[in-house]
């Protein structure tokens, strides 16, 4: 088992040595299947950075589509979110963008003959950003979250209003802990110090299950479909196992660009992630306008799966 992970661990190496942003074991076919980042996918990317650059936003795909043309943000007649602002990318912290080349495939003919060499298929190239942009999941013109939103899930609001509760209980046990001192008599101190104590190590530990309620829910309905149109829970299809899953798998901008192109019936030729913003400091070592592989421990984990029924390999 241990050989067999460390071959599959070479390949995938190799695999992204050889270019492949993106790439992962599949156990139904039982090779790595990989996708290239390509100089068109690249090209595409430094092209959404420098329009989100010169408008100052990173919504200017859509408000251009509103407006017809290239903007000012004193021009446009309407309110812009603040969150959106290119701004807060270099005051806070950068982000993680991608872009995905796709070609739209061409219609079955009746007598199935091959399509002639020289018909070009026509490009549509799709975009998405890691985790939230704006403190939002969803924004139009952007590759959807995996699965649904999280607040949509009934189930999710009520724990996570109960995991908001317990917060309070435990800085309110903990703001106790602090008064003891000062309120208590120093012979029943230390016993009244335990006494909190073990009760802020119970209100933290019900917190802990409820957030894992939340979570479970989240990636209940995170249903992935890959190339071959089949479709199964991101649990299933971690390559680690379901025990394995780290948090934020299927959240990053890969993975959320090979499940709309495998949504939409495309076919992916070229991928690219770059990052825009701050860099440096605490909050990132990644570098503003340098191009990433997708990530180790989430993304190549379900890549296998992902890319399945884009190629013969």
């Amino acid at each position: 088992m241990i050989a067999a992970f460390a071959l599959i661990s070479f390949l995938v190496y190799k695999n992204r040595a050889t270019g492949a942003l993106i790439s992962g074991y599949c156990s139904r076919c039982d090779v790595i299947h990989s996708l290239p980042t390509t100089d068109k996918a690249k090209r595409a990317a430094l092209d959404l950075r420098e329009r989100m650059l010169e408008s100052g936003r990173t919504d200017v795909d859509e408000l251009q589509s509103k407006e017809g043309s290239l903007f000012s943000n004193d021009d446009l007649n309407m309110d812009l979110d603040p969150l959106l602002s290119i701004d807060r990318l270099y005051e806070r912290r950068g982000k993680m963008f991608g872009v995905l080349v796709c070609e739209v495939p061409l219609p079955e003919s009746d007598d199935h003959s091959e399509p002639p060499p020289s018909l070009d298929c026509d490009v549509v190239i799709l975009k998405a950003f890691a985790g939230k942009l704006g403190g939002q999941w969803n924004l139009p013109g952007w590759a959807p979250i995996i699965g649904r939103v999280p607040e949509s899930l009934p189930v999710f609001r009520r724990h996570s209003a109960e995991v908001t509760e317990m917060f309070g209980k435990i800085d309110d046990a903990n703001a106790a802990l602090n008064d003891v001192d000062a309120n208590t008599d120093a012979s029943l101190a230390e016993e009244k110090k335990l006494e909190i104590a073990e009760n802020v190590k119970r209100l933290t530990k019900e917190r802990a299950a409820l957030a894992t309620l939340c979570l479970e829910e989240v990636r209940r309905n995170q249903l992935v479909t890959n190339f071959r149109g089949e479709t199964y829970p991101i649990t299933a299809i971690f390559s680690k196992g379901p025990t394995k899953l780290p948090g934020g798998v299927g959240d990053c901008a890969a993975p959320k660009l090979l499940a709309e192109a495998a949504r939409l019936g495309l076919r992916p030729t070229g991928i690219a992630e770059i990052f825009v913003g701050a860099t440096g400091g605490m909050s990132t070592t990644k570098g503003d306008a340098k191009f990433y592989d997708a990530c180790e421990q989430r993304c190549q984990q379900i890549a296998g799966y992902m890319l399945c029924g884009l190629s013969d390999e």
